[in-house]
């Protein structure tokens, strides 16, 4: 009886084993976790003030050939000049960044458009379609071709831009239609808000260039930014302004977006930086050594299935014929 009850259970035990393998290769839980480990590297917090000239190959850009093609399809099937967008060339960045905000309108519906093209986002968006993530990539579009270099931010629940005015990194919200300015009425950084908001101090919201957006008239107690200030104890960042070759990727699986993400949490108050580079190519090499582990793994449990029992059985016959 206990020779029975010990093969029910670890047949039972290996069964489970391999349902939770087969779980984990389709985990990207698992798979962030496992690249956090092998492709994660540790920086300063003075590294989310580098300009995009010092960070280098680590700020990702699209190809001249995304870059060409994107506008190309942008200016012709959308409402969107290039006219309009090279005359504000020359304005300062901050009021360059109310002014295209201001080219695409109010917020949207909250649903992000997952894998829609460019033009379908931009032609939403002037809906009052798409998410946070929609508008911030539409702005960083727009912008990209009035020559400002953007990058994706994002606390737990918002997606915001950081644009680089050739000196510092400063915070706009196109969703929310807003730039965050401080005491002294300098615009901040996303890190140095979220840092004021986590310690419950003042900031200010600027609406950028729609008066009558529905966050304009907005207190503090209602605004979504100070409802749950838990949201900005961790920050993200797109390092990189490759919004077409992002795109790209999430028209394939849109909803499983891989892209080169860099994420920089900052908990607790104090800086906790993690460097993580998390692309398609790393994704796919993650995705075979979880395989590959899954199928030895998977064949220990059915060869222990075989041979285990099979060994107790010719002994247990060896056994009675002695």
């Amino acid at each position: 009886m206990k020779f029975e009850k010990f093969i029910t259970s670890f047949f039972m035990l290996n069964i489970i084993l391999a349902v939770a393998l087969v779980y984990s290769m389709k985990s990207d839980g698992i798979l962030a976790v496992l690249e956090d480990v092998f492709y994660s590297k540790k920086v300063s917090a003075g590294y989310m003030t580098f300009s995009p000239e010092l960070l280098g190959d680590s700020f990702r850009r699209d190809t001249e050939t995304d870059i060409q093609e994107g506008y190309a399809q942008i200016f012709s099937e959308t409402n969107i000049k290039r006219q309009r967008l090279t005359n504000i060339s020359a304005i300062p960045p901050v009021e360059r960044s109310g002014m295209i905000i201001k080219m695409m309108g109010r917020a949207g519906d909250g649903i992000c458009l997952n894998g829609k093209s460019i033009t379908e986002k931009i032609m939403l968006t002037g809906k009052r379609k798409g998410c946070t993530k929609d508008f911030a990539e539409v702005f960083s579009v727009l912008a990209g071709y009035t020559g400002l270099d953007t990058r994706l931010v994002k606390n737990d629940e918002n997606y915001a831009v950081e644009v680089f005015d050739g000196k510092k990194w400063f915070y706009v919200d196109p969703y929310h239609a807003a730039v965050a300015f401080d005491d002294k009425d300098q615009p901040m950084s996303f890190l140095q808000m979220a840092d004021r908001i986590s310690r419950g101090k003042h900031i200010r919201l600027e609406p950028a260039g729609l008066e009558n957006h529905p966050f304009y008239d907005t207190s503090e107690k209602a605004h979504p930014y100070f409802a749950d200030r838990e949201h900005f104890a961790s920050v993200y960042t797109l390092m990189g302004n490759n919004i077409f070759a992002i795109l790209k990727k999430e028209a394939i699986t849109p909803l499983k977006p891989k892209f080169v993400f860099t994420f920089a949490p900052y908990r607790e108050i104090k800086p906790h930086w993690a460097h993580l580079i998390t692309d398609t190519e790393n994704i796919t090499h993650m995705r075979k050594i979880v395989v590959t582990f899954m199928l030895v793994w998977v064949g220990l449990c059915i060869g222990t299935n075989v041979v285990l029992p099979g060994y107790f059985i010719y002994s247990n016959l060896v056994s009675r014929k002695k």
